[in-house]
């Protein structure tokens, strides 16, 4: 990264991407094979990111997972954290609800009683116990996140060189929401993978960092885009980025931070987001051709989210607006492609480089992934 005010373009995309890349069909965000091809090919393999271990961070803690229908509980037990499954095995009845802390977990309808691991403890009235415990999901770990999949997110990172600037372990979680999304899971990351639009989109977000000093980098399964920050904050457009720099600023004695921000994806669907005094985890869940369930994950250092209330509510005000920025992005680009779906047309233009080098990056290793060829 240059100084800030300096123009830099940085990239290390392959250039023999560059030649072989081109968009993804129109077909492939609303086509129902399509869909399921990408579920077996892309989404089964992992890397299934659940949670992290913020959210249950001392023994008998838990947190119910709502994305999950709460069908899937993260457990600190006395080997630490565990994904069980949160449904009694005599009559199915959710065990628990939210976040709290247990020394066990007991089903309210007929008190059948497990210990932290998942093991069945007693069942009232029954001569014996049965033998039925809670079944439990193996986890993979990398910086405090929590992996369910058959990939192990520490060899797919291991050649991430911003790992340092990811440490959710040294961070504590303060909440998750969940959005519903009413186009394909893959617009989305178009729009998280590309600074071509920042300009028109984001009057707020782009009077805070420095869109036109900016660096990509790639590996194979994952890209980060760093960019920087004006070095002279102007009047916000918007009130939620003028409040974000206001409380920044006041925290840090008017020392700008070392970046605007920096996005980083862990295909197919895990987003890692730095910014001043916050990391968050943004994973996509596509639930059809056309609706996808986005789960952000919002953490602060343990200071600033216990006696730095004002980063926190400014920071997720902000990052609400410009969620919903984006969104309308998408909104569009999906209408668009409808049309032309519907009338049974195809269209592609061309990439612009290096703006759009994460996007470039993606259609590539999907289409790899997928084993299509470019004239698809």
């Amino acid at each position: 990264m240059n100084a800030p005010g300096t123009i830099s373009r940085r990239s290390n995309l392959d250039a023999a991407l560059l030649a072989r890349a081109a968009p993804l069909p129109i077909a492939s965000y609303f086509d129902r094979g399509w869909f399921e091809r990408e579920m077996m090919l892309l989404f089964d393999k992992g890397p299934n990111y659940v949670g992290s271990e913020m959210m249950a961070p001392e023994p008998g803690d838990y947190m119910t997972l709502p994305w999950t229908e709460n069908g899937k509980v993260l457990v600190h037990g006395p080997g630490g954290i565990s994904l069980l499954s949160n449904t009694c095995r005599h009559r199915q009845g959710l065990l628990l609800e939210g976040r709290g802390n247990k020394s066990n977990i007991v089903c309210p309808l007929h008190r059948w009683t497990y210990d932290l691991d998942g093991k069945l403890l007693g069942a009232p009235d029954f001569d014996s116990t049965p033998d039925c415990s809670l079944p439990r999901t193996p986890l993979k770990r990398w910086n405090g996140l929590l992996f369910a999949g058959p990939r192990d997110p520490a060899t797919d990172l291991a050649s991430f060189p911003l790992a340092a600037d990811y440490d959710y372990s040294s961070y504590v979680f303060d909440r998750v929401q969940v959005d519903e999304c009413p186009f394909n899971w893959k617009a989305f990351l178009e729009i998280f993978l590309e600074l071509y639009h920042v300009e028109a989109m984001h009057p707020g977000l782009r009077k805070w960092v420095d869109a036109g000093n900016y660096e990509w980098g790639f590996g194979d399964r994952w890209s980060y885009q760093v960019l920087g920050i004006k070095d002279k904050l102007q009047s916000q457009a918007s009130p939620n980025y003028q409040r974000y720099r206001d409380a920044i600023l006041a925290y840090s004695g008017g020392a700008l931070p070392k970046f605007g921000t920096v996005w980083s994806i862990l295909y197919p669907n895990v987003m890692l987001e730095w910014y001043p005094q916050s990391l968050v985890v943004s994973t996509l869940i596509p639930r059809s051709p056309d609706h996808t369930t986005n789960i952000v994950e919002f953490y602060y250092p343990e200071e600033v989210r216990a006696f730095e209330r004002q980063i926190v509510e400014a920071h997720q005000a902000a990052y609400a607006e410009s969620a919903a920025e984006d969104a309308a992005v998408c909104s569009r680009l999906h209408r668009g492609r409808r049309a032309l779906w519907l009338a049974g047309e195809d269209d592609e233009g061309p990439y612009h480089t290096p703006h759009e080098d994460g996007m470039i990056h993606m259609h590539d290793w999907i289409r790899r992934e997928m084993r299509q060829r470019r004239t698809l």
